[in-house]
């Protein structure tokens, strides 16, 4: 029950354990993770302003084993191109709401192995395979790569991950996209009267708020 395991400890305690060889994840370990997702998908949107998008189980399965197969690749640097797109395939289904939030769910743990794989090893094939991912799913890397357009299209179009979106860009104080002409309007509306409070310097890099 390796990638059940994994989630476990994930959501439960943010510590992981891996074995350092690749193995496929059995019908069961993947039934089991797949209810664990469901789970913190219901735990997780309450606290979503809005109505949260269903729950993709397809999507957050695979986004689960994407983050299972950086984090060892991370650990055991088995960097050479061939390995990476064969352990972090693309996700092939069509873009929604529901698709992204559900990705959400393990991508929002990447930025944090994008940063341990950058002070690593900064220009070698993982990092670079990361940054693609960073800019496909805008939502969980807020201060990431410029994302790419029709992926944050997709995250602004509904209300519920938008207004996620813009508090994380919010929470953590992101210029790269508080300085978007089509976000700050949306960070602005978001800071109201607390902006002096909330992001301090707001208003001295967006002179026109």
């Amino acid at each position: 029950m390796l990638l059940t395991a994994f989630l476990h400890d994930l959501l439960t305690t943010g510590s992981v354990t891996l074995p350092g060889q690749s193995t496929g994840f059995e019908t069961t370990d993947a039934q089991a993770a797949q209810t664990l997702l469901h789970e913190y998908y219901l735990e997780d949107s309450i606290d979503l302003p809005h109505t949260a998008p269903a729950f993709e189980a397809d999507a957050a399965q695979w986004a689960a084993q994407f983050l299972y197969r950086t984090v060892q690749l991370v650990l055991v640097r088995e960097l050479d191109e061939a390995t990476i797109a064969q352990q972090l395939s693309e996700y092939r289904g069509p873009l929604t709401p529901e698709v992204t939030y559900s990705v959400d769910l393990s991508f929002r743990y990447l930025p944090d192995l994008l940063l341990l794989a950058k002070g690593l090893a900064p220009g070698d094939a993982l990092v670079a395979r990361l940054q693609a991912t960073a800019q496909r799913w805008p939502l969980s890397f807020a201060s990431g790569e410029t994302p790419d357009a029709q992926a944050e299209a997709t995250v602004l179009g509904h209300p519920a991950l938008r207004q996620a979106y813009i508090d994380r860009i919010i929470r953590g104080q992101y210029r790269s996209r508080a300085k978007q002409p089509h976000l700050q309007p949306l960070i602005q509306n978001a800071l109201g009267a607390h902006a002096a409070t909330l992001w301090p310097d707001f208003a001295a890099f967006n002179p026109s708020t």
